[in-house]
């Protein structure tokens, strides 16, 4: 990296508040930490991390929920085209549940499967967040993903479309 490019950098960062600023840098060192988990470890023991908590303070308002939650799907998406590593939806997910619940924010992670149909590719795996207002990341295109897990278990998809 030049320093044209550094100081290019610095003025894109510096258009952003604090608190979008902190939310960015979490968003890319927690997918800079979930590329490997992913990739590595066991789906229960991934499912056992994107489920602990929520372990911060609950957001006061409705409001400052919506625009925490806003924030966080904003910063996962933005740190993940920027990411040296990979930072799919699974990444992304993970990501930003951690997020999610280190706020208060309850969150729910969901692991889904569809038939692909014309292509090489037997199936077709997805995973997305969801609150209950509303989707975060990864919301899937209609068509119906087949739930294999949730984080938390025993959670219902309310926005995406899924099949039982």
């Amino acid at each position: 990296m030049n320093q044209d490019d550094l100081a290019s950098l610095r003025t894109k960062f510096g258009r952003f508040d604090w608190e979008e600023r902190r939310a960015l840098l979490e968003a890319m060192v927690l997918l800079l930490f979930a590329a490997p988990l992913v990739r590595f470890l066991p789906l229960a023991l991934i499912g056992r991390i994107a489920a602990a908590g929520p372990f911060g303070k609950a957001p006061a308002t409705t409001d400052r929920t919506e625009v925490l939650t806003w924030m966080v799907a904003w910063a996962v998406d933005r740190a993940a085209k920027r990411s040296p590593l990979r930072a799919l939806c699974f990444e992304q997910g993970l990501a930003a549940q951690i997020m999610l619940r280190r706020r208060g924010i309850d969150s729910t992670l969901f692991y889904g499967v569809m038939p692909a149909s014309g292509t090489s590719r037997p199936i077709r795996a997805h995973v997305w967040i969801e609150t209950e207002r509303f989707p975060v990341i990864g919301d899937p295109e209609p068509g119906g993903f087949a739930l294999l897990a949730t984080w938390p278990q025993g959670r219902r998809a309310v926005w995406a479309q899924c099949r039982s």
